[in-house]
């Protein structure tokens, strides 16, 4: 009896000690119509297509797209697990590249923020299933509501998108104070979207990353610039994303380049465990600071 118990201990510790670890990238924005979610559906299958295992969230609840962008109409939500004991795997899409999408939905978002006891069913629920995948991208709403937050410190790596924009620039700085508020180590890159040029990107990062720097005592990190491209505009408006209609296009490409930065950027050992939602009912305590 005893043998067996030393056993079955050294097994769970083998076990333990294999479990992949999957790394959670949220993608954000400070404001909406950045582009948000269309790169980080672009991200995901790049990411597929390296041969990575990749689930795709859609967290954004007033503007999630994501389906749309892919062409899908998803049957359950987030929602049904949480009232209606729909098992996990029943609701999640199979997209492109064999991707794997979980939709949410506002009534989904509601139920986490305001019930701990659905949120604990969606732990319970995801236990184990995280560790099928290699990464796990967040389609997290814009702006700085308590939800979309939650789901950035439950993050590893924040992908921060905006455009030249000033309203864009405003609120996407605003993000990343809440942010640096609470976590001064979270990795932070930022991807100018719609840009002219790569110049016209870059210039955008070192002003945004100075004021960071001076205001915040912190850093962030070029992602990259995706230029204003009529490719991305029809890959939109026919939902086939553009690193499927055009992999060799600019977009592409930055996607990639995009990609690897964050891949290979430095990364911090999240101390709330690898279970997403077990991170969000910890960061659900959280006091946010709200001067801006």
């Amino acid at each position: 009896m005893v043998l067996n118990m030393t056993r079955a201990g050294h097994n769970e510790k083998v076990i333990q000690k294999n479990v992949k670890q999957t790394q959670i990238i949220a993608v954000t924005s400070g404001k909406g119509g950045v582009g948000k979610s269309t790169i980080s559906v672009n991200m995901a299958l790049s990411l597929q297509e390296l041969n990575k295992k990749v689930l795709l969230i859609d967290a954004d609840i007033h503007l999630g797209n994501v389906d749309l962008i892919l062409g899908l109409r998803p049957q359950y939500t987030m929602e049904d697990v949480m009232v209606n004991d729909t098992p996990l795997h029943e609701i999640i899409l199979h997209g492109p590249r064999r991707l794997d999408i979980l939709p949410a939905s506002s009534a989904s978002m509601d139920i986490i923020e305001t019930e701990d006891l659905f949120l604990r069913k969606l732990s319970q629920a995801f236990a184990g299933f995280a560790f099928n995948y290699d990464y796990i991208i967040i389609d997290t709403g814009a702006g700085i509501a308590r939800n979309v937050l939650a789901f950035l410190l439950g993050a590893d790596k924040i992908v921060v998108v905006l455009t030249p924009d000033p309203a864009s620039i405003t609120d996407a700085y605003a993000v990343i104070k809440v942010v640096r508020s609470v976590n001064k180590d979270i990795p932070v890159f930022m991807v100018a979207n719609m840009v002219n040029s790569a110049d016209e990107g870059e210039i955008l990062f070192k002003k945004m990353n100075l004021m960071v720097q001076k205001f915040l005592n912190g850093r962030i990190i070029l992602g990259g610039s995706i230029l204003k491209d009529d490719m991305v505009t029809r890959s939109v408006k026919t939902q086939q994303p553009f690193v499927l209609a055009y992999p060799n296009g600019s977009a592409s490409n930055a996607i990639k380049i995009l990609n690897r930065r964050v891949l290979h950027g430095h990364s911090i050992q999240n101390p709330k465990g690898n279970n997403l939602f077990d991170r969000l009912r910890n960061n659900k305590k959280i006091q946010f600071e709200w001067n801006l």
